[in-house]
């Protein structure tokens, strides 16, 4: 039973893990979307 759980256990973690990379990806790439929409429109 407990080898279950620490199985459970690893793949939640791992789990939160990739989840916590793919909202540190969304985050970046709204930030560079928004520097990068700021940056056209001085331009012109």
């Amino acid at each position: 039973m407990l080898e279950l759980w620490n199985k459970w256990y690893a793949t939640l973690a791992s789990v939160e893990a990739l989840a916590t990379v793919v909202v540190i990806a969304v985050v970046a790439a709204g930030v560079i979307t928004l520097v990068d929409g700021r940056r056209h429109r001085t331009k012109h």
